[in-house]
């Protein structure tokens, strides 16, 4: 892809997780990608790696639950490199396991102000550009939690209106050729992960076994999902949340089927899943 056809991808939460998978993938394919994160040791970092693999990237600072900061990194994208020609909405925090008794409030706050409000200020800061130019792509990453009920009390919720989100931008900036669309990953081995896994709070053995293929999603995976959606060959998708989830979706209630009473049939070498 020469300097006339390369694209404009900005990555906001670049710097680990399902960011920099994506933020890789895409630089492989050709793009120019904004590694867009809080954290500029982890940004500066992924720029370092894309540019190892002869890609081409650049970090821009930003906390997505600042309106400022927010407004402020659309700027600089448009100033520096050009109209961003693809939004990865994909800066998002975690949870504990907890009831609602003992969550404290600024906690549901704070993943909701990252998850939810900090992916809708993005779309709202970058979609007049895409629309200036009657092109764009805007992906955001919900979860599986969006649609099954888990006891992380507020992010799942912030996922369902992610999804939700999507849906709607999806069809209120379709007149104008921008296009809107989620990845719905499951249980992904990002760096919060592993460290919850670590720490005791995940138990790696049974998020491998809730799924189809029995094996956790890895950032790449997402990565080549967004990748996909963002081409020439998705043109007539838009508004629709795309499960990539190693098949945990329709898993999640097969393998908890009375019948098998506990044990898949083909994972008899395995502990029980139910």
């Amino acid at each position: 892809m020469n300097q006339a056809q390369q694209r404009i991808a900005v990555v906001t939460g670049g710097g680990s997780g399902i960011g920099r998978g994506t933020a890789k993938v895409l630089a492989q394919a050709g793009d120019f990608v904004v590694v867009a994160d809080v954290s500029a040791l982890n940004g500066l970092k992924v720029v370092e790696e894309i540019r190892a693999a002869g890609g081409t990237a650049a970090f821009r600072l930003v906390d997505v639950a600042d309106v400022p900061a927010v407004d402020s990194l659309a700027k600089s994208v448009l100033a520096d490199f050009g109209t961003a020609d693809i939004l990865v909405n994909s800066a998002g925090i975690l949870q504990n396991v907890s009831p609602i008794e003992t969550t404290p409030i600024e906690e549901h706050d704070r993943v909701m102000n990252i998850n939810y409000r900090g992916a809708y200020l993005c779309c709202r800061a970058f979609a007049p550009q895409m629309m200036a130019q009657r092109k764009g792509n805007i992906i955001n990453i919900t979860s599986t939690a969006a649609l099954h009920s888990m006891p992380t009390l507020a992010y799942g919720p912030s996922k369902a209106a992610l999804q939700m989100l999507t849906q709607n931008l999806a069809v209120d900036l379709g007149p104008l050729n921008v296009r809107v669309n989620a990845v719905m990953p499951g249980y992904v081995l990002t760096e919060q992960v592993q460290m919850r896994i670590d720490a005791g709070h995940r138990d790696p053995r049974s998020l491998s076994l809730h799924s189809a293929l029995g094996r956790m999603v890895m950032p790449e995976d997402v990565g080549n999902a967004i990748l996909f959606l963002c081409s020439d060959a998705a043109s007539a998708i838009t508004g629709i949340s795309l499960p990539v989830d190693c098949g945990y979706l329709p898993a999640v209630s097969y393998l908890h089927h009375p019948a098998l009473r506990g044990t898949h049939p083909r994972r008899e070498d395995q502990a029980p899943v139910a």
